[in-house]
Protein backbone atom coordinates (compact mmCIF):
# COMPACT_ATOMS: atom_id res chain seq x y z
CA UNK A 1 0.00 0.00 0.00
CA UNK A 2 1.19 3.48 -0.86
CA UNK A 3 2.23 5.51 2.18
CA UNK A 4 0.74 8.78 0.83
CA UNK A 5 -2.79 7.68 -0.08
CA UNK A 6 -5.26 5.57 1.76
CA UNK A 7 -7.54 3.24 -0.14
CA UNK A 8 -10.42 5.73 0.03
CA UNK A 9 -8.55 8.69 -1.50
CA UNK A 10 -8.66 9.34 -5.20
CA UNK A 11 -7.06 11.96 -7.44
CA UNK A 12 -8.70 13.93 -10.23
CA UNK A 13 -9.48 12.06 -13.40
CA UNK A 14 -8.03 13.19 -16.70
CA UNK A 15 -11.53 14.23 -17.85
CA UNK A 16 -12.02 16.47 -14.80
CA UNK A 17 -8.67 18.14 -15.39
CA UNK A 18 -9.48 18.70 -19.08
CA UNK A 19 -12.81 20.32 -18.16
CA UNK A 20 -11.11 22.70 -15.72
CA UNK A 21 -8.47 23.64 -18.32
CA UNK A 22 -11.21 24.23 -20.93
CA UNK A 23 -13.20 26.48 -18.57
CA UNK A 24 -10.07 28.50 -17.74
CA UNK A 25 -9.32 28.83 -21.47
CA UNK A 26 -12.84 30.10 -22.20
CA UNK A 27 -12.64 32.65 -19.38
CA UNK A 28 -9.25 33.84 -20.61
CA UNK A 29 -10.57 34.19 -24.17
CA UNK A 30 -13.30 36.50 -22.86
CA UNK A 31 -11.15 38.47 -20.40
CA UNK A 32 -8.06 39.24 -22.52
CA UNK A 33 -9.83 41.32 -25.22
CA UNK A 34 -11.77 43.22 -22.54
CA UNK A 35 -8.54 43.96 -20.68
CA UNK A 36 -6.96 45.20 -23.90
CA UNK A 37 -9.93 47.49 -24.54
CA UNK A 38 -9.73 48.95 -21.02
CA UNK A 39 -5.99 49.46 -21.35
CA UNK A 40 -6.38 51.34 -24.65
CA UNK A 41 -9.15 53.45 -23.16
CA UNK A 42 -6.91 54.37 -20.20
CA UNK A 43 -4.16 55.47 -22.58
CA UNK A 44 -6.59 57.60 -24.60
CA UNK A 45 -7.94 59.25 -21.44
CA UNK A 46 -4.38 60.04 -20.28
CA UNK A 47 -3.45 61.75 -23.56
CA UNK A 48 -6.79 63.62 -23.69
CA UNK A 49 -6.16 64.89 -20.16
CA UNK A 50 -2.60 65.94 -21.05
CA UNK A 51 -3.78 67.81 -24.16
CA UNK A 52 -6.49 69.64 -22.23
CA UNK A 53 -3.96 70.66 -19.57
CA UNK A 54 -1.55 71.86 -22.27
CA UNK A 55 -4.35 73.84 -23.89
CA UNK A 56 -5.08 75.57 -20.58
CA UNK A 57 -1.41 76.47 -20.11
CA UNK A 58 -0.94 77.83 -23.64
CA UNK A 59 -4.24 79.72 -23.58
CA UNK A 60 -3.19 81.30 -20.25
CA UNK A 61 0.10 82.34 -21.85
CA UNK A 62 -1.82 83.87 -24.75
CA UNK A 63 -4.12 85.78 -22.40
CA UNK A 64 -1.19 87.08 -20.36
CA UNK A 65 1.06 88.08 -23.29
CA UNK A 66 -1.44 88.71 -26.07
CA UNK A 67 0.09 86.09 -28.38
CA UNK A 68 1.09 82.44 -28.51
CA UNK A 69 4.79 81.54 -28.27
CA UNK A 70 6.79 80.73 -31.39
CA UNK A 71 6.97 77.20 -32.73
CA UNK A 72 9.36 74.81 -31.02
CA UNK A 73 10.32 71.27 -31.88
CA UNK A 74 9.52 68.77 -29.09
CA UNK A 75 10.84 71.02 -26.29
CA UNK A 76 8.60 73.66 -24.76
CA UNK A 77 9.14 77.13 -26.24
CA UNK A 78 12.24 78.50 -24.47
CA UNK A 79 11.95 81.58 -22.28
CA UNK A 80 8.19 81.28 -21.84
CA UNK A 81 8.08 79.81 -18.35
CA UNK A 82 5.66 77.14 -19.55
CA UNK A 83 7.88 74.38 -18.14
CA UNK A 84 6.92 75.63 -14.64
CA UNK A 85 3.21 75.28 -15.43
CA UNK A 86 3.28 72.13 -17.54
CA UNK A 87 6.33 70.38 -16.17
CA UNK A 88 9.15 69.66 -18.58
CA UNK A 89 9.15 65.95 -17.77
CA UNK A 90 5.45 65.60 -18.57
CA UNK A 91 6.00 67.34 -21.89
CA UNK A 92 9.15 65.44 -22.86
CA UNK A 93 7.99 61.94 -21.91
CA UNK A 94 6.72 59.64 -24.64
CA UNK A 95 2.92 59.84 -24.80
CA UNK A 96 0.70 56.91 -23.91
CA UNK A 97 -0.09 56.61 -27.62
CA UNK A 98 3.54 56.77 -28.74
CA UNK A 99 5.49 59.75 -29.99
CA UNK A 100 6.10 63.08 -28.28
CA UNK A 101 4.16 66.27 -27.76
CA UNK A 102 5.18 69.09 -30.07
CA UNK A 103 4.19 72.77 -29.91
CA UNK A 104 3.15 74.09 -33.31
CA UNK A 105 3.15 77.86 -32.98
CA UNK A 106 1.44 80.34 -35.30
CA UNK A 107 4.75 81.69 -36.61
CA UNK A 108 5.29 78.43 -38.52
CA UNK A 109 1.73 77.09 -38.96
CA UNK A 110 -1.65 78.64 -39.76
CA UNK A 111 -2.78 77.59 -36.26
CA UNK A 112 -1.57 77.25 -32.67
CA UNK A 113 -1.77 73.79 -31.15
CA UNK A 114 -0.11 70.73 -29.73
CA UNK A 115 0.71 67.86 -32.07
CA UNK A 116 1.63 64.29 -31.27
CA UNK A 117 4.84 63.86 -33.22
CA UNK A 118 5.42 60.22 -34.22
CA UNK A 119 2.28 58.68 -32.70
CA UNK A 120 2.35 54.89 -32.97
CA UNK A 121 -1.29 54.25 -32.09
CA UNK A 122 -3.59 53.15 -34.88
CA UNK A 123 -6.25 55.25 -36.57
CA UNK A 124 -9.07 53.68 -34.53
CA UNK A 125 -7.35 54.68 -31.28
CA UNK A 126 -6.74 58.22 -32.56
CA UNK A 127 -10.42 58.44 -33.56
CA UNK A 128 -11.27 57.40 -30.00
CA UNK A 129 -9.07 60.26 -28.75
CA UNK A 130 -10.77 62.62 -31.21
CA UNK A 131 -14.16 61.59 -29.84
CA UNK A 132 -12.98 62.53 -26.33
CA UNK A 133 -11.66 65.92 -27.44
CA UNK A 134 -13.87 66.80 -30.35
CA UNK A 135 -16.21 65.28 -32.92
CA UNK A 136 -14.68 61.83 -33.58
CA UNK A 137 -13.73 62.79 -37.15
CA UNK A 138 -9.99 63.18 -37.76
CA UNK A 139 -10.57 65.36 -40.82
CA UNK A 140 -12.51 68.12 -39.02
CA UNK A 141 -12.72 69.94 -35.71
CA UNK A 142 -10.10 71.03 -33.22
CA UNK A 143 -8.37 67.63 -33.04
CA UNK A 144 -7.44 66.39 -36.48
CA UNK A 145 -4.81 64.92 -38.76
CA UNK A 146 -3.09 67.99 -40.20
CA UNK A 147 -1.39 68.21 -43.63
CA UNK A 148 1.99 67.58 -41.96
CA UNK A 149 0.60 64.11 -41.03
CA UNK A 150 0.51 64.87 -37.30
CA UNK A 151 -2.45 64.45 -35.03
CA UNK A 152 -2.89 67.97 -33.68
CA UNK A 153 -5.09 69.56 -31.04
CA UNK A 154 -5.63 73.04 -32.44
CA UNK A 155 -6.37 75.88 -30.03
CA UNK A 156 -6.70 78.75 -32.45
CA UNK A 157 -6.67 79.22 -36.22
Amino acid sequence: MNQFFSENQKGFTLLELLIVVAVIGILAAIAVPQFSKYRTNARVVKVASDLKNFRTAFMSYDLEHGFFPDDSHIVLPPGTGLEKIIGGGMWLNTTSLGGNYNWEGPDAYPYAGVAILGATAGTATMEQLDARLDDGDLSTGSFRLTPNTRYTYIFEE
